[in-house]
């Protein structure tokens, strides 16, 4: 698989569940993947509910062609947000370093 562009980043799945994630631009899709966090506790019943917790992976791959729309959306005071939207109307925002560096590559690839 070639990488365009991949980044660590956080996952908006709501307005109060930020995901820790990574995104992934590849020449024909772009990748997202998160996993839930967050989960505190002492000893080692607390370090297996958090290993329990944060395996659960969710992720989507959306080919570039059922991009619909890309726009810079806001969370708080964070105005680096990549919010995709696809061909079936799913937006995903996704936390990331630098929103028009992403929307270029995406644009470019994708002929949007």
């Amino acid at each position: 698989m070639e990488i365009i562009k991949q980044e660590r980043i956080g996952y908006l799945k709501s307005k109060l569940n930020l995901m820790q994630g990574e995104l992934i631009l590849t020449p024909h899709e772009l990748i997202l993947k998160a996993h839930k966090t967050g989960v505190g506790g002492f000893g080692i019943l607390g370090a297996i509910l958090k290993h329990q917790v944060e395996k659960k992976d969710q992720g989507v791959t959306i080919p570039l062609n059922e991009i619909k729309a890309i726009t810079q959306g806001k969370h708080g005071v964070q105005k680096n947000i990549l919010e995709v939207t696809d061909s079936k109307d799913q937006q995903y925002r996704i936390m990331v370093k630098s929103y028009t560096d992403w929307e270029k590559e995406i644009k470019r690839l994708s002929n949007n």
